[in-house]
């Protein structure tokens, strides 16, 4: 359904809030509107290779949009001036995702992992791998890159504070001048053989930033981040998982690491403790609120749907949206997406001032970011919900658009600890952390036998 009719409330230049950002960067988040209408709307569909899911119809447009989003300087976006990128607020980041996912929210998290990865290395102040990344980060070439977290043992073990990181079975231990990786990851994206990755639009991988311990049973302290080349030696991956959203732009497979052996400058962290800190803020924490902008603007691409389905229809001759009951639902779907934006951009400004708010890591924040992503992804489910029993038959059809954003905000609310680890986050954010009861016991099966 093409989204023909212009509404000032959606709008960039009325939406965003001026309390939080400039109006440079309003008219940043209006290019990326634009580049979203022209290029990604006319083909939301051939991202998941159409009904009948052609691979390669997919991938090849996959890889064309990305590289158009590459020349747009969307992927160096928060890689300061100093290494060539462009170094915008988060606040714009934010803006800019939530237009992006509007279009389509697996893209917009591709394109994603290129600001998770940046994050990473900008706050363990690793100035020699920015360097070194850099070049292909801003090149004219495109590539992404992956963030294995997940192991196959608890799908959200690693996210629960009460775990201390001690359930982490992808171990890394020192061999000279290298570090040499066992394990097993599941459902990192985009990831697989490098080859998968090139293409004429596409030069390839940078590679996979990977959490794993030194020993488990030194929690947070052993908490390592350390990237893998996409082409190392010992690692394998299994076929792509086949699932109900994000078909092909977030590809997901289990990583094997068998003796993986990386140099010791690809651990990015260097101060004890610094390895938790990071995945608590920029992998888990931020990666939650960067979700909550991408829920809210696929969220607004379900509403347009739904205002422009509810003009064309009528009831006794009148437009089904001028009708009260339907003007009150529609109403209730704007109401839950502008308090959505408005909480995520709140937060990220909070993220911009840790002198006031503390520090990325804290309980506190971590509540927040969660709140953040949880409210939004209500709010994208209640959106797809609604609109699609307004649409009625029109909504389940593949053609009309909406049943693919019920299908991709889906995982959205569910990675990252998912929508029950954001509430007990929550929690514990406003009385402090908690241990399950019979942790005690599992802690003395970490312990070296005699």
């Amino acid at each position: 359904m093409v989204h023909e009719e212009y509404y000032k409330l959606l709008d960039p230049k009325f939406k965003y809030t001026r309390a939080f950002c400039t109006e440079d960067e309003i008219q940043m988040a209006e290019t990326m509107r634009q580049f979203v209408n022209k290029e990604i709307m006319p083909h939301r569909q051939d991202l998941e290779g159409g009904w009948h899911r052609d691979e390669e119809l997919a991938v090849e447009t996959q890889h064309e949009l990305y590289a158009k989003l590459v020349d747009l300087g969307v992927t160096k976006s928060n890689l300061p001036e100093t290494y060539g990128g462009l170094g915008l607020s988060p606040v714009v980041r934010q803006m800019v995702n939530e237009e992006l996912s509007r279009g389509d929210i697996g893209l917009a998290t591709m394109v994603g992992k290129i600001h998770w990865i940046v994050s990473f290395m900008l706050a363990a102040k690793r100035d020699d791998l920015l360097k070194e990344f850099a070049p292909r980060i801003v090149g004219d070439q495109s590539y992404t890159a992956c963030v294995a977290i997940t192991e196959p043992a608890g799908g959200a073990n690693l996210e629960d504070p009460a775990q201390e990181f001690r359930t982490i079975r992808t171990i890394a231990k020192e061999d000279g001048g290298d570090w040499v990786i066992n394990g097993h990851k599941i459902w990192p994206g985009p990831s697989g053989p490098l080859e998968r990755f090139q293409s004429k639009h596409m030069e390839g991988h940078l590679g996979y930033w990977t959490v794993c311990t030194t020993d488990p049973s030194l929690g947070p302290e052993g908490v390592a981040l350390i990237h893998i080349p996409p082409d190392a030696k010992g690692m394998e991956f299994s076929k792509p998982y086949e699932k109900m959203g994000f078909c092909w732009s977030d590809d997901n497979v289990d990583i094997y690491l068998d003796n993986v052996r990386v140099p010791k400058r690809y651990r990015i962290d260097t101060e004890p403790g610094q390895g938790a800190h990071i995945v608590k803020a920029y992998v888990i924490g931020l990666g939650r609120l960067a979700g909550a902008a991408r829920l809210t603007g696929l969220s607004q691409a379900a509403l347009e749907i739904v205002l422009n389905s509810a003009k064309h229809r009528e009831i006794v001759g009148q437009p089904m949206r001028e009708r009260s009951l339907f003007a009150n639902h529609l109403a209730e779907m704007f109401r839950y997406i502008e308090l959505a934006r408005q909480y995520y951009l709140s937060v990220t400004w909070q993220v911009m001032h840790p002198e006031i708010y503390g520090a990325h890591w804290t309980p506190e924040m971590i509540a927040k970011y969660s709140a953040a992503r949880s409210f939004a992804a209500d709010c994208a489910k209640f959106v797809c919900n609604l609109g699609m029993e307004m649409m009625g038959s029109y909504g389940y059809a593949y053609e009309f658009n909406l049943e693919k954003y019920m299908r991709d905000y889906k995982i959205t609310q569910m990675w990252l600890g998912g929508a029950q680890r954001d509430r007990l986050d929550i929690a514990q954010g406003l009385f402090g952390p908690f241990k399950w009861g019979g942790f005690e016991a599992f802690e003395k099966t970490l312990e070296p036998s005699n």
